[in-house]
């Protein structure tokens, strides 16, 4: 028997995990995305001036089908406080969050989009909403992904809550100290697609700022590169507050490339 080549080899074992992971509810194209690990660099879309999505933070956009789309594996947030610890399930073992990170030369979008078999919207005392979040370094990849490091290093985060179905723009300098920042410039949008869908069960959320921006605390498109790491709230899993799933360790985004 011929040997078979390095080549064919490792394209038999992508259709192979490929179609592991379609039988997984994943699609053959899903399982071909391009994984993000901690400590890896890629680069922002450009959208051309002159393109515009339906509506400015439109997360069913047929834009977003032509841009490139990144996977990020999210596991549950270390127990920072004795109380998340008690909430924390065991058996918990993560999700991926699809990405797409773009930018024209006045505004910076995110897009996420993760799987979901039912939407969460509401909160009471024994119901818990979903929410997403991204968070940016404002120094570098040394700081504390985990909220930031203090007053003296702090992240702004944007997030986005079901519901409200609205963004709030924060900053955090430490595990219980996010803060509502004075200036609200991010604006979002998200849709679930039920069953009827093609891409049913997963929510589609988009937030967005203008990349010019004053203040304290906002996060520079400006810069080089930018840290960036992921949360997710499934409600029905009970999670809230600290009690999450994230990303582990900042994913630094070229603003430069592309």
């Amino acid at each position: 028997m011929r040997h078979l080549s390095r080549a064919l080899l490792e394209t038999a074992a992508l259709v192979i995990a490929a179609l592991a992971s379609a039988e997984q509810g994943e699609s053959i194209v899903e399982a071909k995305v391009k994984q993000l690990n901690a400590g890896d660099t890629f680069s922002v879309s450009k959208i051309p001036d002159g393109v515009y999505l339906r509506a400015v933070n439109d997360p069913d956009d047929t834009i977003w089908d032509r841009l490139p789309e990144y996977r990020v594996r999210l596991n549950p947030a270390p127990p920072v406080h004795e109380s998340v610890a008690l909430r924390t399930k065991d058996d918990d073992t993560g999700q991926d969050v699809f990405l797409t990170i773009a930018r024209t030369s006045k505004r910076f979008y995110v897009r996420m989009r993760w799987r979901d078999a039912t939407p969460n919207t509401v909160t009471k005392s024994n119901r818990f909403r979903d929410g997403a979040a991204v968070q940016f370094s404002l120094s570098d990849d040394q700081t504390s992904y985990i909220m930031g490091d203090g007053p003296e290093a702090p992240d702004n985060i944007w997030y986005w809550r079901s519901d409200r179905g609205a963004v709030q723009n924060l900053a955090a300098g430490g595990p219980g100290s996010t803060t509502m920042l004075e200036a609200q410039p991010v604006t979002g949008a998200a849709k679930y697609f039920d069953k009827g869908s093609p891409k049913a069960n997963e929510w589609a959320v988009v937030m967005s700022r203008a990349i010019a921006i004053e203040g304290k605390h906002q996060v520079s498109f400006e810069r080089g590169k930018v840290p960036m790491a992921f949360a997710l709230w499934q409600g029905a899993k009970n999670q809230r507050d600290g009690n999450k799933i994230v990303s582990d360790g900042w994913i630094l985004v070229d603003l430069k490339g592309g």
